[in-house]
C-alpha cells in the first residue's frame, strides 16, 4: 500500500529502502517508515537495524526497542554501536528503567566525544540533557543545552538546533526564569524558518503551552495545546501524544469541563495504561469528589516505574487531597509528607505552583500540623517568587552562572564571559556568599598578605573589569561614600556552584553532589587567598566526610561493590588519603577482577613510597 504511492523507482538496494524508511521518519511519518527500514534490515543493512530500533522507540514500543537493541548491539561496531547505545538507553529511560537508560547513554555520549564530531557530540549531549530534566538535574541539564547549542549551528543543523534550544526553554520554563524562556522560544521560532520539520514545531508549541500555563494565561494555553493536538496527531509520536492528552484533559478539567477532558484523555493518549494517563485520571476524579476511585488511580500511578519525578510529585499531592477526603488523615499526612520532602528540594519548583493555588485546604491543614509546617511554608516561600511576567521589569535581571570547581567560568544569560582577572571570579563568589563588605574588608580577608597599596589598586582593577564585562548593574554600593560597602546588585541572580554542593550534602544527595564537584575551589589561583585556600578545604572536608559515611554504610550493609566503587569517588576527591587507598584494595581483593586489584596496588605502593 505504501509502495503504490511512491512517485520515484521501486528502491532495490539496502540503502535505498534505508533512505526511504529514514525519510519518512524525519517527516514524522513513523507508520510508514516501518516497512522500508525492516526491508532494509533483511538485507543486512546494520544502519537501518539501527534506525528500526529507533522507530520502535518513536512508535512507544519501549521492550521492543530493548529487545531490539539487545540483539543487534553485540554486532555493531564505530559509530553505528554508539547511535545504538543512545536510543537503547533513550528506550531503556521512557520504559521506567531511568537509572540504567542514563547510565548508556552517558557511555554513548563519552564514545562520541572521543570520535570528536562536534554535531553528534551536540546532539547526544542534549539526550543527557533531557534525561537529567526528568530526573531533576537542572542546573547541569541547563549546563549541558547549552554546550549542545554551542556545538550546533543553525546553518548545517537546524533540526538538533532546535532541540535544544527547546530543551533550554523548558528547563527555564520549570525553574520560573519566564522571561529567559521567551527569549530561548523566540530564538527557537527563527530557528525554525530552516526547516519545515513537524516534531520541532510541536516541541516548541509545547514548551510555549507550559509557559502560559504557569502564567495563567489560559486562553492563549488552551490555544497552543489545540495547535498542538493537530501536529501531534499528524506526527503519532507517542511521548507528544501522552504529553498533549493529559495537558488538554487537565486544562478542560480545571475549566469545569469534566466530561470532555476524560473524552480527550481517552481518544488522544496512544496507551490508556500510561502512568502519566492514570495520574490524570486520578486527578479528574478527584475534581469530582469521586475520592476512592481518584486514590485508586493515583496509587496505581505512583507505583509504577515509569511515572516521571515531575508527575510523582503531583501524585502525591492530589493523592494527599483525595486520601482527606475518604477521612484518611493519617494516610493523607504521611503522603503529603512526602510531597513535600520532593517540593523542598525541587529545582523544577514553579511546575506545582498551580497545583499549590488549587489545593487550599491540604495547604492550610499542612500549616496547622506542626511537624508539616515549617516544609510548607518553605515551600510557599520558594514559590512566592516575583512573577517575570513584566518583561520591562524583568529584563533588567542579570543572570550569572558562576562555575568554580574544578575551574573559573562565568555565564551571563547562557553565555560564558572571559575575565582576564582570576581575582575576579573570587571577588564575585565571595562577595556572592558575604555582601557587605568595604574594599578594605575584601582585601583583609581574600588577600590579608598582600601589600595594601598593590591590593587596593588589584581591587580597583577587578570591580572595573566585572562592572564591563557583566554590566554596571552587577556591583551594588552602600554606605559611606569615603568607605562604601559592596554587594552584588539587587537584580543579580547568580547560581553558584558552591552553594549547590552544600545544598546536596545538606539534603544527602550525594550523586549531585560528586556531579557539581568537578575538581577543588579555583584550582589555577596563582595569586595566594587564605580565604580561597580555607573554602577550598572546608568543602573537601564536607564531601570527604559524606563519602566516608556512605562508604562505612556499604560496608556495613554488605554491599561491597557499591562500597568500592565510592572508594574510588572519594579518591577522586583526595587522592592522598593513604586509609581509603587501603580500604580499596581490601575490598577489591573480594569483589573486582584481577585487572582492577593490580591497579589498586600499584596506586597504593606509589603513595607508599
Amino acid at each position: 500500500m505504501v509502495i503504490s504511492r511512491l512517485t520515484h523507482p521501486l528502491p532495490r538496494t539496502p540503502d535505498e529502502w534505508r533512505m526511504l524508511g529514514m525519510s519518512y521518519m524525519g517527516s514524522g511519518r513513523f507508520a510508514e517508515a516501518e516497512l522500508p527500514l525492516m526491508r532494509s534490515s533483511e538485507l543486512g543493512d546494520d544502519e537501518a537495524r539501527v534506525e528500526y530500533g529507533n522507530l520502535l522507540r518513536l512508535q512507544g514500543r519501549f521492550a521492543e526497542a530493548i529487545r531490539h537493541f539487545e540483539v543487534i548491539a553485540p554486532e555493531l561496531t564505530g559509530e553505528l554501536a554508539l547511535r545504538a547505545l543512545r536510543w537503547w538507553g533513550t528506550a531503556e529511560f521512557q520504559a521506567g528503567q531511568m537509572a540504567e537508560g542514563l547510565e548508556r547513554c552517558e557511555r554513548a555520549w563519552r564514545g562520541y566525544m572521543a570520535l570528536g564530531d562536534d554535531e553528534l557530540i551536540g546532539r547526544v549531549t542534549q539526550t543527557v540533557a533531557q534525561m537529567l530534566v526528568n530526573v531533576g538535574e537542572m542546573p547541569r541539564a541547563q549546563h549541558l543545552y547549552q554546550e549542545a547549542l554551542r556545538l550546533l549551528p543553525t546553518h548545517r543543523t537546524p533540526i538538533a538546533r532546535l532541540s535544544a534550544l527547546t530543551g533550554l526553554a523548558n528547563v527555564q520554563v520549570l525553574t520560573g526564569d519566564f522571561t529567559g524562556a521567551r527569549a530561548t522560544l523566540a530564538q527557537g521560532w527563527e530557528a525554525l524558518t530552516h526547516t519545515n520539520a513537524l516534531t520541532p514545531r510541536a516541541h516548541l508549541l509545547g514548551i510555549e503551552a507550559e509557559l502560559h500555563y504557569l502564567t495563567g494565561d489560559q486562553g492563549a494555553h488552551l490555544q497552543a495545546l489545540q495547535n498542538l493536538r493537530a501536529l501531534a496527531e499528524t506526527t503519532q509520536d507517542f511521548e507528544l501524544l501522552t504529553w498533549t492528552a493529559t495537558r488538554l484533559a487537565d486544562l478542560y478539567s480545571r475549566q469545569g469541563e469534566h466530561g470532555r477532558a476524560l473524552e480527550v484523555l481517552l481518544d488522544l493518549a496512544p496507551k490508556a495504561t500510561h502512568p502519566a494517563v492514570t495520574m490524570t485520571r486520578g486527578v479528574l476524579l478527584r475534581r469530582r469528589q469521586h475520592h476512592v476511585q481518584a486514590a485508586d488511580h493515583l496509587s496505581r500511578a505512583l507505583e509504577s516505574a515509569g511515572l516521571g519525578e515531575q508527575q510523582r510529585v503531583r501524585a502525591l499531592l492530589h493523592l494527599a487531597e483525595a486520601q482527606a477526603g475518604q477521612g484518611d488523615e493519617a494516610g493523607s499526612r504521611d503522603t503529603l509528607r512526602a510531597a513535600l520532602a520532593a517540593l523542598v528540594s525541587a529545582r523544577d519548583r514553579m511546575l506545582y505552583r498551580p497545583d499549590i493555588q488549587e489545593l487550599t485546604n491540604l495547604v492550610q491543614r499542612a500549616l496547622l500540623d506542626p511537624d508539616l509546617a515549617p516544609d510548607m511554608q518553605l515551600v510557599l516561600e520558594k514559590l512566592a517568587v516575583p512573577e517575570t511576567g513584566n518583561r520591562s521589569e524583568a529584563a533588567q535581571t542579570l543572570n550569572l552562572r558562576v562555575s568554580t570547581l574544578g575551574r573559573a567560568e562565568v555565564e551571563r544569560g547562557g553565555e560564558r564571559v572571559p575575565l582576564s582577572l582570576e581575582g575576579s571570579v573570587l571577588t564575585l563568589t565571595y562577595l556572592a556568599l558575604h555582601p557587605g563588605h568595604t574594599r578594605r574588608e575584601l582585601e583583609a580577608t581574600i588577600y590579608p598578605d598582600r601589600d595594601p597599596r598593590t591590593a587596593g589598586d588589584y581591587f580597583r582593577a577587578v570591580f572595573r573589569e566585572l562592572r564591563v564585562r557583566l554590566g554596571p548593574e552587577v556591583l551594588h554600593m552602600e554606605g559611606s561614600p569615603k568607605q562604601p560597602r559592596y554587594r552584588l546588585g539587587p537584580d543579580v541572580h547568580v547560581q553558584l556552584d558552591v552553594t549547590e554542593l552544600r545544598e546536596a550534602l545538606e539534603a544527602g544527595d550525594l550523586p549531585r553532589a560528586l556531579a557539581l564537584y568537578r575538581g577543588p575551589f579555583l584550582p589555577g589561583l596563582r595569586m595566594e587567598s587564605e580565604w580561597a585556600e580555607e573554602l577550598r578545604e572546608e568543602l573537601r572536608v564536607l564531601l570527604t566526610l559524606e563519602l566516608r559515611e556512605r562508604l562505612n554504610q556499604a560496608r556495613e550493609e554488605g554491599d561491597l561493590r557499591r562500597a568500592l566503587l565510592l572508594t574510588n569517588e572519594f579518591l577522586r576527591v583526595d587522592p592522598y588519603d593513604l586509609q581509603v587507598l587501603e580500604t580499596r584494595v581490601e575490598l577489591a581483593r573480594q569483589v573486582a577482577t584481577p585487572q582492577e586489584l593490580a591497579r589498586y596496588v600499584v596506586e597504593l605502593h606509589r603513595m607508599k613510597l
